[in-house]
């Protein structure tokens, strides 16, 4: 049987985001989301989790955007001047890999975020991270360690390999997909599950609905993680950013939403033999 778990990143974004995830999940073929602990739309998100049991939630590892959990002098290689972190995922990717951001402080972090939606008594499906920097063997080893230590044994493994009309996505993919390769096993080794196969970053912000029509139609067997970024756009976009960052995906949101609840994708879905599930199911 083939098996397609559609995520969506950035749950707790906004509200606006919030509310385009479950109107997705709701009336679309969205089975799963992960959410960020540390943005202002948090506690709306765990309200829309708690009312929709049917939506499996994991956890969007960040350290990236917005204000740390952890106080800002207890993780001072990870955050500016200002408390807050960069918004840079191209710097802090040269900083984890020359080593001027220090693992413990990336656990510290991490595993407040963690525990933070364990206590708000959501039970996470699964890890990702936002700008996906989990895939850093560096970050990957917090990741699993934090994994095993809370029971959350599952986490995005991408192998994306595809051409865009942006070269420069295709090159991240590229560079994502070997970092998690040089980890395949010791996450195996760790006992964690992992899809085997995933999409989302060669046609991110352009996740149409004749886009995820052929991803559907051209599913190999197996579990397959499709990765989304639905929602709506914010009545004042500069203050999300002026709090997250600059976020390009804010201008595509509604197109992939719109994508999400294409009425003939669960047809389609059917007549190829693909069954939606959540990390749950895996």
């Amino acid at each position: 049987m083939k098996k397609a778990i559609i995520n969506a990143d950035d749950f707790g974004l906004c509200p606006s985001v919030n509310e385009g995830i479950i109107l997705a999940h709701r009336q679309g073929i969205l089975t799963s989301a992960t959410l960020m602990a540390n943005t202002s739309g948090f506690e709306q998100a765990v309200a829309m989790a708690r009312e929709n049991p049917a939506l499996g939630v994991g956890v969007h590892l960040n350290i990236v955007r917005g204000r740390p959990l952890s106080p800002p002098e207890s993780i001072p290689t990870l955050v500016g001047p200002d408390g807050r972190f960069p918004a840079e995922a191209g710097r802090i990717i040269r900083r984890v890999t020359t080593g001027r951001i220090k693992p413990a402080e990336i656990e510290r972090e991490l595993r407040a975020q963690v525990e933070k939606v364990l206590a708000a008594g959501l039970p996470p499906t699964h890890f990702d991270s936002e700008k996906h920097l989990h895939a850093l063997p560096p970050i990957f080893k917090v990741a699993l360690k934090l994994g095993a230590e809370y029971g959350i044994r599952k986490i995005r493994f991408i192998r994306e390999y595809s051409l865009s009309r942006r070269i420069s996505r295709s090159a991240k993919a590229a560079f994502l997909s070997l970092c998690c390769r040089s980890m395949k096993r010791r996450v195996r080794t760790a006992g964690f599950v992992i899809t085997d196969a995933f999409y989302g970053i060669c046609n991110s912000g352009r996740m149409n609905a004749a886009v995820l029509r052929r991803l559907v139609r051209r599913l190999g067997e197996g579990t397959t993680e499709i990765m989304v970024h639905p929602g709506f756009r914010p009545a004042d976009p500069a203050a999300v950013e002026a709090e997250v960052g600059r976020y390009y995906i804010n201008d595509f949101r509604e197109l992939e939403l719109q994508a999400l609840l294409d009425p003939g994708l669960p047809a389609i879905a059917r007549a190829c033999e693909v069954e939606w599930i959540g990390f749950n199911g895996i």
